[in-house]
């Protein structure tokens, strides 16, 4: 299940890269006006801006769900493949609650303490 997550998780991405590589940037508005528009007229004059935008919109959410997903889905793998991990929290808890006490230093004794 873990895998197939990771999967769509992976192709969304790549999706998602692919959107944003096929939209245009702000500045392409300047190369319209010396006869460089044509390339924007597979989806009409204006259509692809709206269209793309709502589709790579869509993805992105799609992408941080599934970050989420895999996110929690790693969490509870991590505890279910390692019990021995959950013994050793245990442990170091149950050492850190109760410290043992060190003795105090003493004062040294004999013929050289003045």
């Amino acid at each position: 299940m873990y895998s197939v997550v990771l999967f769509v998780h992976v192709m969304i991405c790549i999706v998602l890269v692919l959107l944003i590589l096929l939209q245009r940037g702000k500045g392409a508005d300047m190369g319209s006006s010396f006869g460089a528009g044509a390339s924007a007229t597979v989806f009409g004059a204006a259509g692809s801006a709206s269209f793309l935008v709502k589709l790579t919109a869509v993805f992105g959410v799609l992408f941080f769900v599934m970050s989420l997903i895999l996110g929690a889905m790693s969490v509870s793998k991590a505890n279910q493949l390692d019990p021995a991990l959950a013994a050793i929290k245990a442990a170091e808890t149950a050492s850190v609650s109760a410290p043992a006490k060190a003795p105090a230093p003493q004062l040294p004794s004999g013929p050289m303490a003045t």
